[in-house]
């Protein structure tokens, strides 16, 4: 597909010539949705800045299942990379996937859909932030997605409807398709069933985006699969918000302009405008009514920390004046630690490993091309939430709890006995202290889906975690034997273990000291392992067992036997499932580095800075059960509303 030439999309000569209400930093996933929302009213002028190119119609996005090879590359990922792990055995830096263009995230993204459970959110409005409960989200969650009833589509793919939905849990006229996957592989059903026999928990739920996932499933995807032009592709916030808007007279997209820093005045409370650069040359640029900063979990702390808000010992550090004293910027970074275990299938079964062979692959493009169906048009569907209070006894779940509670610091013992409010004495990093009791809480409930199990339906390269090229690249002695394989993998679905993203420099081109502190905090280990038990029975069930000739990773001499060989083998084999959120989060003044109006934070008690806001994964404050695109786009929802409240829009 050629690149598609779009109104919106204009020069920098162009862009500059033009005044505008609201400028947006940061064209991605949330950026693109409060664009759309704000220039629905035709006397308001928005201009968009994104650092990445275009990437319209590209083939290598639009393709559900090429998003592996998007992944790492620098046309299509920023190429980030952690500083070394302390809480893992493996000390090299770990790669860190995001979206790098228009689109952001969304358009590399494993485009699993689903919602987590529904006190994630409800724990958000207890944090401080009232109105980001559940219930409260629910409407931001229907707006943006149009659901595709899989009537339309199963029977003609043949495809049963194992997974249950409730239409009053979804929406059907928003701009991001979902549906379910059209192409499935038989240890995706058998997986299912084998897992149904764990227990009665353990089966399908209802809808998994109720508020209530427990259970295995077939999740929804974001693929568009609604019978129009954009059948079997990709459904990211390109296709779903700039797309259907971008003949619109008030909105204006330069891209591969790079935000450096904002111009602050009135004794640096007041954001009135932005730096950027454009091929080479620097441009400044002023704004009427507000700056939004939609940079990302990683560019959006460095922009406001180069723009000299944050933490005046880390601005010092990197030469950098400190205008506005915030120390929350940076802090609060969370993720999906995950790893998994390998298996090979019997002779005859497949997965997706068959796209490694030259001629499968031309066969499915072919098919794809014409059809948009088989294996090209379909990403992996098939996971489970299981509780802790489903595979831990009562005191195995109160021991973890008390580890939890033991790691506050002595200046907050007050959250043990039932105090939900924070504390400013944060100077060891890591989560809120009311954020760590919210957990240890969740921990003995049987609503908390504390694990997710994913069946990644192809055989995952272990031998170097660190690297997520590698990781795609495929077990190498199963494609020299031209074997097939798949992974059961197991993540802590809210880790206790929280990092930070600071800058080094105050170069805007050097990437920020990024440390998601995989596993710092034990517990998070062991509730890893314990989902790793899990996923191993499930594999060691029938109807799944059948599938399987052996374990290929680890070897059968690696001793999985007890939950200390399995913590260890989880420090050895530890990834990122791609889920990093919360480095400016939202939360009382000194709590979070912006308020529940998603406004910075100022130097005094209740300021915040004039003419800034912040809207994007990076405010979300404790991490969610489950991907978190449907999450994002919901904040990003929420957030134009609350622009367009706060200036009477």
């Amino acid at each position: 597909m050629a690149e598609q030439r779009l109104p919106a999309l204009c020069s920098v000569d162009e862009f500059l010539g033009c005044e505008y209400d609201f400028i947006i930093v940061g064209g991605g996933t949330a950026g693109l949705v409060v664009a759309a929302r704000l220039t629905e009213n035709p006397n308001i002028s928005v201009g968009v800045l994104e650092a990445g190119p275009a990437h319209i119609n590209d083939p290598m996005i639009m393709t559900p299942a090429l998003y592996s090879q998007t992944i790492m590359h620098p046309e299509y990922d920023w190429v980030h990379r952690t500083v070394p792990q302390r809480g893992l055995n493996i000390k090299e830096p770990f790669d860190q996937p995001r979206g790098k263009g228009l689109g952001g995230s969304s358009a590399i993204n494993y485009q699993m859909y689903n919602r987590g459970h529904k006190s994630d959110y409800d724990d958000w409005a207890r944090l401080g932030n009232p109105g980001w409960d559940f219930s409260s989200l629910l409407p931001y969650f229907k707006k943006h997605e149009n659901f595709t009833d899989p009537s339309r589509y199963a029977s003609k793919n043949n495809i049963p409807l194992e997974t249950t939905f409730d239409p009053s849990f979804h929406g059907t006229e928003g701009p991001i398709h979902t549906s379910f996957s059209t192409w499935r592989l038989p240890q995706e059903k058998e997986w299912i069933e084998a897992s149904a026999k764990l227990g009665k928990r353990f089966g399908s739920p209802k809808d998994g985006w109720s508020g209530d996932h427990i259970g295995t499933f077939h999740s929804l995807s974001s693929i568009d699969r609604s019978g129009g032009p954009g059948e079997g592709t990709r459904s990211y916030a390109v296709t779903g918000y700039l797309l259907p808007n971008a003949q619109r007279s008030n909105l204006r997209v330069l891209t591969e302009a790079l935000v450096t820093k904002f111009v602050l005045s009135k004794g640096n409370e007041h954001v009135t405008g932005v730096v950027f650069e454009h091929k080479g040359k620097t441009h400044e640029l002023g704004v009427n009514k507000e700056v939004v900063l939609s940079g990302g979990v990683f560019k959006t702390p460095q922009i406001l920390e180069l723009s000299g808000i944050g933490n005046p010992s880390i601005l010092s550090k990197a030469g950098v004046e400190c205008l506005v004293q915030n120390s929350r910027v940076g802090e609060n970074l969370q993720d999906h630690p995950a790893t998994g275990v390998g298996y090979e299938l019997v002779e005859g079964q497949k997965s997706l490993d068959m796209l490694q062979d030259p001629t499968t692959l031309e066969a499915a493009q072919k098919e794809y091309i014409e059809s948009r169906t088989g294996p090209l048009s379909s990403g992996g569907s098939a996971t489970n939430f299981v509780t802790l209070t489903d595979i831990c006894s009562p005191s195995e779940i109160s021991s973890i709890q008390h580890r939890i509670l033991d790691s506050i610091p002595t200046s907050s013992t007050s959250l043990k006995n039932g105090s939900t409010k924070g504390t400013t004495d944060l100077a060891n990093g890591g989560l809120l202290p009311a954020s760590k009791k919210l957990i240890a809480e969740g921990y003995a409930s049987p609503a908390d889906g504390s694990i997710q199990i994913v069946l990644l339906p192809a055989a995952i390269n272990f031998h170097n975690a660190a690297s997520q090229r590698d990781l795609f690249a495929g077990d190498p002695d199963l494609k020299a034997r031209n074997a097939h394989g798949f992974v059961l993998a197991a993540c802590v679905a809210r880790p206790v273990s929280a990092g930070s993203v600071h800058i080094r420099s105050s170069s805007p081109t050097e990437d920020p000291d990024i440390d998601p502190a995989y596993l710092v905090e034990e517990v998070d280990a062991e509730v890893i392992s314990r989902g790793l038990q899990v996923a191993i029975q499930m594999a060691e069930t029938s109807p799944l067992k059948e599938l399987i000739k052996r374990r290929y990773w680890p070897s059968k001499e690696v001793d999985l036997g007890s939950l200390e060989k399995v913590i260890e083998y989880v420090r050895d084999n530890c990834t990122t499932e791609y889920h990093p959120l919360g480095s400016c989060s939202m939360g009382r003044y000194g709590e979070g580095a912006v308020d529940g109006r998603l406004k910075v934070w100022g130097s005094e008690e209740g300021q915040t800075v004039r003419g800034l806001r912040v809207v994007d994964s990076s405010v979300i404050p404790l991490q969610v059960s489950g991907n978190i695109q449907s999450a994002v786009y919901a904040v990003a929802e929420k957030g134009a509303d609350l622009i367009k409240e706060d200036w009477g829009i």
